[in-house]
């Protein structure tokens, strides 16, 4: 009989530790917190800060809590997106886009260059039309009108 044990693998570990904590392996999932998204990069490092792979910011979520961070109250629905981490990617892409619009039309006017074109109205906004139909008062009895 051999004194030696066989390896046990990476996945029983991680599994048996699932288990210990209270969760089923096929119903969490790993979560980084904050989003990768939502992190700052670091040229230096070519990874964001913190990096991806930080175990202490990686978290185990069960499914249904990991797509309610992601996807924001209405879940898979997608009935709205606000408040998941897909809400708030898509406001700071938006938001650097015109930073960065505003941050060009600056610098073009101090360099003295004309401002670009703007988008100009096709048409002139339509007026309120009135009616030649007389009007009933709202709160008047309809055996008083005349």
């Amino acid at each position: 009989m051999s004194a030696r044990r066989k390896h046990i693998p990476l996945k029983a570990q991680l599994h048996a530790a699932l288990y210990q904590l209270g969760f089923e392996p096929h119903e969490v999932d790993l979560d980084h917190a904050p989003a990768l998204a939502l992190r700052p990069w670091d040229e230096a490092a070519q990874d964001t800060v913190p990096p991806a792979s930080d175990p202490r910011f990686l978290i185990w979520r069960p499914r249904a809590d990991h797509k309610v961070k992601t996807f924001g109250p209405g879940g898979e629905k997608r009935i709205t997106s606000a408040g998941g981490d897909i809400h708030a990617i898509a406001h700071t892409r938006r938001a650097a886009k015109k930073q960065e619009a505003f941050r060009k039309r600056l610098l073009a006017k101090a360099e003295g260059e004309p401002p670009p074109e703007t988008k100009k109205r096709k048409r002139p906004i339509q007026s309120r039309g009135f009616g030649n139909q007389p009007r009933p008062f709202p709160n008047q009895r309809k055996d008083k009108r005349s």
